[in-house]
C-alpha cells in the first residue's frame, strides 16, 4: 500500500474508533475505493499518559510511542495522526525520531478557534489533569493572543470524573455530565469558548454535540485535517 497514513492509537481505545469512525463518515465517497488508505495502530497498553506526566517514576510513555513510531516508519506512511492530546506532551521527541510528519493536534485545534468563533478573546479548556497541570495547550493558546482559562478544581474533578471512570472504565459516556462541563466553562468562568483537549471528551461530543455553547473539538478538527491532506496526498499523482 503506498499513499497511506497511520494512526497511532489506543490511548484511549473508545476515542480511536471515535476517530476513525468520524473520519470514515467525512470521507466523501461514492464507492469503497473513495476511502482513505490507512493503518490503526491501537496501542492499547501504553502506560497512562497523565499518571507519568504527573510522576515520571510511574511507567513511562516514550518508549512504547517511540517503538510505535519506529516500526510504523518502516512502512512509510506519508503522515502520522497521534489520536491523544496528553500524548502530545512528548510530540516532539517522537517528530525528531522520525522524518515523516505528525500531524500536531494541539497546534491545529487552536488555528480553528478563530474560525469557529472569531471574537474570542478567552479560550477555556477541558482535559486530563496531565494535560491541565502541565500547561500543554497553553504556549499554542497564549502564542495566537488569547487569555488561557483552566477549569477549577471541581471542574478538573469532574472532567477527570468523566474521562477516566465513564468513558474508560465503563465504556459510555455521560451526556448531562459533559454538557455541564461546558457549561460550566463558558458561564461560571466567562470562556468565549472551550477546548475539547482529549480524545474522550471528543468521544462525549460525538454521542451527544454541544449544541448551546461553542467548542473547538480537538479530535473533531484533526479528522478534517487528516482527510485533507489525505486527499491532497492521493490526488498528487
Amino acid at each position: 500500500m503506498q499513499k497511506f497514513f497511520t494512526v497511532l492509537g489506543g490511548m484511549g481505545t473508545l476515542a480511536t474508533e471515535s476517530f476513525v469512525r468520524v473520519m470514515d463518515q467525512r470521507t466523501p465517497i461514492h464507492c469503497d475505493q473513495d476511502y482513505l488508505d490507512y493503518l490503526v495502530v491501537n496501542h492499547a497498553t501504553v502506560p497512562d499518559r497523565t499518571n507519568w506526566i504527573l510522576d515520571h517514576r510511574q511507567p513511562s510513555i516514550v518508549p512504547p510511542l517511540l517503538e510505535d513510531i519506529q516500526q510504523q516508519s518502516l512502512l512509510k506512511p506519508s503522515f502520522f495522526v497521534l489520536a491523544c492530546n496528553t500524548a502530545h506532551y512528548v510530540y516532539d521527541q517522537l517528530q525528531a525520531a522520525t522524518e515523516i510528519p505528525i500531524i500536531n493536534m494541539l497546534a491545529e485545534t487552536v488555528a480553528e478557534v478563530s474560525k469557529i468563533m472569531p471574537q474570542a478573546k478567552r479560550v477555556g479548556i477541558l482535559a486530563t489533569p496531565g494535560t491541565i497541570q502541565s500547561g500543554l495547550y497553553d504556549p499554542y493558546i497564549k502564542k495566537a493572543g488569547y487569555e488561557v482559562v483552566r477549569p477549577t478544581k471541581e471542574i478538573l474533578a469532574l472532567t477527570e470524573d468523566l474521562i477516566y471512570n465513564d468513558i474508560k472504565e465503563a465504556g459510555h459516556s455521560d451526556n448531562q455530565k459533559y454538557h455541564q462541563l461546558v457549561k460550566q466553562m463558558i458561564e461560571d468562568l466567562n470562556c468565549d469558548i472551550v477546548i475539547l483537549g482529549c480524545t474522550e471528551l471528543s468521544y462525549a461530543e460525538e454521542m451527544d454535540p454541544e449544541t448551546t455553547y461553542p467548542v473547538a473539538d480537538s479530535q473533531s478538527i484533526v479528522v478534517d485535517r487528516t482527510i485533507e491532506k489525505a486527499l491532497s496526498i492521493r490526488q498528487a499523482d
